[in-house]
């Protein structure tokens, strides 16, 4: 069983977060997404993602990293919403694991740690979109007590996948989950 760590992500971690966002979402989307945006999504694209939400953080961001024997396993990105959909919620914008590491606990430390914080900066709820068909991720939120409130089209920037809003009203439901 390799040794777990968790951590807030630095600029120094640009490089190993873009690599590993990118690995995960091809793994993840194989079969959702369309080909252009497999073709439009590359190391140095994601790279500049990651720097950018280094350097203009959105209202009460965290980004969390978990690490295996001191390799990167799996991220959430969380903060204010942007997204009209989500209201007054605070929103989960990207909770990925490895595949080599999952079922190890990782995405559900994750997520408590980012309910945690967004708690902290006076949030009483959270939600997340995941794309209709990504089944795996579904059963994950369901089993965290999130319950499914809406549907939106996101606007991109690599395609207009249809989500599921999934939403926890109090929010100490689930930073309590570990």
């Amino acid at each position: 069983m390799p040794v777990l760590t968790f951590r807030f992500a630095q600029p120094a971690d640009i490089d190993a977060l873009a690599a590993l966002h990118v690995a995960i979402w091809r793994d993840t989307y194989r079969s959702l997404a369309p080909a252009e945006a497999f073709s439009a999504l590359d190391v140095p694209r994601r790279k500049i993602f990651w720097q950018d939400k280094f350097e203009h953080p959105a209202e009460s961001q965290c980004i969390l990293l978990a690490e295996a024997d001191g390799k990167l396993a799996g991220f959430c990105l969380a903060s204010a919403s942007s997204n009209p959909e989500f209201g007054e919620m605070a929103e989960i914008k990207f909770l990925y694991v490895s595949g080599d590491f999952k079922r190890q606990g990782i995405g559900k430390r994750l997520i408590s740690d980012a309910a945690r914080y967004l708690a902290a900066a006076g949030y009483r709820a959270a939600g997340l979109g995941v794309v209709e068909g990504n089944e795996s991720a579904i059963r994950f939120y369901a089993a965290l007590g999130g319950r499914e409130v809406g549907r939106y089209t996101d606007a991109g920037p690599l395609w207009r996948s249809r989500n599921i809003i999934y939403a926890w009203p109090d929010i100490t439901v689930l930073s309590a989950r570990q």
